[in-house]
């Protein structure tokens, strides 16, 4: 691990081999290329590896800057994707009505990645202030993230850990199940499913 500056900054179409390179050598990220909440389930599951790459290739050559690369001498180390919640059709799918009045206005955190060699230096922290900062920035109203409570490998938290979001400030505002109940858990009067054992929205009010 390199103690010199970290640098953190959108990604754009001039860091794609950048991205790439640190998605095809960080795990399950070189299968899924930030597309599992992109995409219902059904949809993922038919997709190639090669499709799911070329999408988010098309993101980010469209300057839709689909989140922030973490750089540490030259080299990016780490990923997170901040977007709207709106764009996102695992959680909001399209013939879904959207729950708030002003869509758009929540943001979600839904992937990490960092380099196996940089895991456990503070990347992801850093990376979820960033995408905080980001969204501020950009007029969100709050951001979401649904992150796992106890990861049971480094793979499984790529959605982030609960215990980092809250030191950040989110808390949890309801719970669902297979993500099918997110709008409802999270919108103006949250609630929560039933059914164990759900995973957390957990969400940073950002204010007017």
């Amino acid at each position: 691990m390199s103690t010199s500056v970290l640098t953190i900054a959108p990604v754009t179409a001039d860091r794609w081999e950048d991205l790439a390179d640190l998605l095809r050598t960080s795990g399950d990220s070189a299968g899924c290329w930030c597309a599992w909440f992109r995409m219902p389930n059904k949809a993922y599951s038919a997709t190639t590896v090669a499709d799911k790459r070329g999408a988010l290739h098309d993101f980010v050559a469209a300057e839709a800057r689909p989140g922030l690369l973490a750089s540490r001498d030259g080299q990016a180390i780490g990923w997170v994707s901040i977007v709207p919640r709106r764009t996102l059709d695992r959680i909001e799918p399209p013939d879904r009505p959207p729950v708030e009045h002003e869509p758009g206005t929540i943001w979600a955190v839904t992937c990490f990645v960092v380099r196996p060699s940089e895991r456990r230096s503070g990347v992801s922290v850093a990376l979820l202030d960033a995408a905080v900062a980001h969204a501020r920035d950009r007029g969100a109203a709050a951001i979401e993230g649904y992150p796992v409570e106890t990861p049971r490998s480094a793979s499984s938290a790529f959605p982030g850990v609960r215990s980092m979001f809250e030191r950040a400030g989110f808390r949890e505002v309801g719970r669902f199940d297979r993500w099918d109940a997110v709008p409802a858990a999270s919108g103006p009067e949250p609630r929560r499913i039933a059914r164990a054992p759900g995973r957390p929205v957990m969400r940073l009010d950002l204010g007017a």
